[in-house]
């Protein structure tokens, strides 16, 4: 099968951890240490309410909640989802993780390192302009991608 379509329920990282939105930004930065991961849904009895990254609570009090930082529409695609897919959703959003989710719940987390590893020709194009980073991506100026440390760089 062609990696392009290979369905992200067997690329993504799975289980999710996610987050109620009342967790401290301490006990979120605690366990992205331990745990070796970046991005966090917040879920509740309602269902998926947002996400968080790390690069998001930089600065803030270890006392403050998540929800105060979290992006309140993330990005989702279905399992069914193909990688394809996926991607465009990430450089369209210019975003570093989709959840994978389904009127089932929250399933996984597919981020761009995934993408990277499992269909690098999906993501070749997708790294910063200036030190070649895939970390932490934002779109820079004239379709390019820029990393949060060099953005001071970026014209645009």
């Amino acid at each position: 099968m062609n990696p392009k379509y290979e369905p992200v329920a067997y690329l993504m990282s799975t289980p999710a951890v996610t987050l109620d939105p009342s967790t401290h930004v301490g006990e979120l930065l605690q366990l992205a240490e331990s745990l070796g991961i970046h991005h966090f849904p917040l879920v509740d009895a309602s269902g998926l309410l947002g996400l968080v990254c790390t690069c998001d609570v930089e600065g803030a009090r270890p006392e403050q909640t998540v929800a105060q930082f979290a992006r309140r529409a993330p990005v989702t695609v279905r399992p069914e989802a193909m990688a394809q897919e996926a991607t465009a959703q990430l450089i369209t959003h210019g975003v570093g993780s989709v959840v994978v989710a389904d009127e089932e719940g929250v399933w996984g987390i597919l981020t761009r390192a995934d993408l990277a590893a499992a269909v690098p020709e999906l993501m070749q194009d997708v790294h910063c302009v200036y030190c070649d980073s895939r970390d932490h991506l934002r779109p820079g100026h004239a379709d390019t991608w820029i990393c949060r440390t060099c953005a001071p760089l970026d014209p645009g």
